[in-house]
């Protein structure tokens, strides 16, 4: 009786487990292959300068360490919000986890590709081609170093229960801080450098980046609301 009882705990999860260590393998190998190719492309974005030659070609990152990575993004923001669900209603979880779990999953996945489309088409539109393969080199590779970011917070919720999820929110909510301010200092160096109109970086960012993610956070809410409702 006291199984049936207990709370949903992602630790216990085989699925989880064996997800986070094809993800520790797979980051030990992107580090292993390209460790040194991403760590200067790191220090460009904190140093950055528009030079001749475009961001994504000056050091080269294999196709498989990209895919890698982004997987540990999407997977690491999975838990993270699967653990925020888990923590207001954890039945939901309990009895649904896989179900859940993939959903969460394939929203961030989408939402990612979506984005990227968004990305390719507007910036076609609205820029040259040199700025645009320059931008699309330092968003998307801004985007998985976010998933490096969110390494204690996840590990945090799998390994380290009693620590209040307060504190993972806040840890959270100052990744992605970062993040977009990594986003907007992007924007300004790259794309208005030459004519930097602020009211136009925040136009710009908030048609790509701040509605989209509102929008997948009202989708997680009307979800979650849906299985409660159902259950």
């Amino acid at each position: 009786m006291m199984d049936a009882l207990a709370p949903y705990c992602m630790t216990n999860d085989n699925t989880i487990l064996l997800l986070l260590i094809f993800n520790l393998v797979g980051i030990s190998y992107v580090l292993l292959m390209n460790g040194a190719n991403i760590l200067e492309r790191t220090k460009c974005i904190f140093y950055y300068e528009n030079k001749s030659t475009p961001y994504n070609d000056r050091t080269h990152i294999t196709k498989i360490c990209n895919l890698l990575m982004d997987f540990q993004t999407i997977f690491y923001a999975t838990v993270i919000i699967t653990g925020i669900v888990d923590e207001r209603c954890f039945n939901i979880i309990k009895e649904n986890s896989i179900p859940v779990l993939g959903t969460l999953a394939a929203i961030i996945a989408a939402f990612l590709l979506i984005k990227r489309g968004l990305h390719s088409i507007v910036n076609n539109i609205l820029f040259s081609k040199s700025i645009d393969e320059e931008w699309n080199g330092f968003y998307f590779f801004a985007t998985k170093l976010w998933g490096f970011t969110l390494t204690p917070a996840a590990l945090a919720i799998l390994f380290m229960p009693a620590i209040p999820l307060k504190y993972v929110e806040f840890y959270s909510i100052l990744t992605l801080a970062a993040y977009l301010f990594t986003i907007i200092r992007g924007a300004y160096k790259i794309i208005f450098a030459k004519k930097c109109i602020y009211v136009d970086i925040f136009l710009y960012l908030c048609a790509l980046e701040f509605l989209p993610m509102a929008m997948v956070w009202k989708t997680i809410q009307q979800l979650s609301d849906f299985v409660t409702i159902k259950i």
